[in-house]
């Protein structure tokens, strides 16, 4: 079988003109390794650029420095036919979690390559890149700059660290090895600050979001003996507070910070898209089987997916579906 890497360069040697996308309501690892790959592209002589379905989140905007990251919205005009490019996903291998961006332009490009992380979507695996073991798609970007001899900039080389930091849970996730450090070493050599990145992400928070993160915390539900803890994120929460919906995202860790509690799960809302379902565990309880067999996908200790029901039912249908760890 081919590796990811010799696929990649056959694919690359078919086209000339390049999308990049990454899922919906990106994050530090999607942006960061859009960045990284954008100057690849563009470095060894393709025409490239980077459109996604959401803007930027504020605490990531330090990684898009240049402002190379186009929105698929009402103003967005795309410059040329999209008949001319080849689609590049990034840190997704579910079409359908793109949004707007994929729904308009997925069936007019001339082809799409996957470039991913998560284990769901076996059968996308045998034509694409997608290495699961891997901590991040960032610590992928970075094998691939290698194999192609590039050195990554100080710009990139700040994407890739605060997508490996961001995905990695700041380095203490289960998938974060050797190799990871190893790059991280190197992007650090390359320019890239631990302490500013750090900070940008994780000490750059809104008042507003704080205030969020006390209404969620007041919705919390404890279940199988405190095991399993359940958090809601809503649009009256969203209103009341003034935050922004992708800080109240990053609230899902926090009861893993407990004594005894292993599993946690967050049902949030924005009011205009599905009821979606993010779920986070410690140890040997898999949540990605739960999230595929409910249309979505991830990693073991760390997936989600959307939901057909509505905020209520989809709160007892994860509590319920996280009972055969407990019961």
């Amino acid at each position: 079988m081919k590796s990811g890497l010799e696929k990649l360069t056959e694919f690359l040697g078919r086209y000339d003109r390049f999308i990049i996308s990454t899922h919906e309501s990106p994050d530090g690892d999607g942006l960061g390794a859009e960045i990284a790959f954008l100057e690849l592209l563009r470095g060894i002589g393709k025409s490239a650029l980077i459109v996604n379905s959401d803007p930027v989140p504020e605490k990531f905007a330090f990684i898009d420095m240049d402002d190379e990251i186009f929105v698929f919205d009402d103003n967005f005009v795309f410059p040329g036919d999209p008949r001319d490019f080849a689609l590049f996903v990034l840190d997704t291998n579910d079409l359908n979690n793109m949004g707007a961006a994929y729904g308009h332009l997925g069936g007019l490009v001339k082809d799409y390559f996957i470039i991913d992380h998560h284990e769901g979507g076996k059968d996308k695996f045998e034509a694409n890149f997608i290495k699961a073991e891997a901590s991040s798609v960032c610590e992928i970007m970075y094998d691939i700059l290698e194999h192609f001899g590039f050195s990554p900039s100080f710009k990139a080389a700040q994407a890739l660290y605060a997508g490996i930091l961001f995905d990695t849970g700041s380095f203490r996730y289960p998938k974060t090895s050797s190799k990871t450090f190893r790059i991280i070493a190197r992007l650090v050599e390359a320019g890239a600050s631990p302490f500013k990145i750090y900070e940008k992400i994780y000490e750059n928070n809104s008042l507003s979001s704080f205030e969020l993160r006390a209404l969620m915390l007041a919705s919390m539900e404890i279940h199988y003996g405190g095991k399993l803890i359940l958090m809601k994120l809503t649009p009256d929460m969203l209103k009341k507070s003034g935050a922004p919906y992708e800080e109240g995202e990053m609230n899902i860790n926090l009861p893993l910070t407990i004594k005894g509690v292993v599993s946690s799960i967050l049902v949030k809302s924005d009011g205009e898209g599905p009821v979606k379902v993010s779920m986070r565990t410690k140890g040997d309880y898999d949540v990605g089987e739960i999230a595929i067999e409910n249309g979505g996908g991830g990693h073991k200790n760390a997936s989600g997916y959307k939901s057909k029901y509505d905020f209520e039912e989809t709160c007892r249908r994860a509590v319920s579906d996280m009972g055969k760890f407990f019961t």
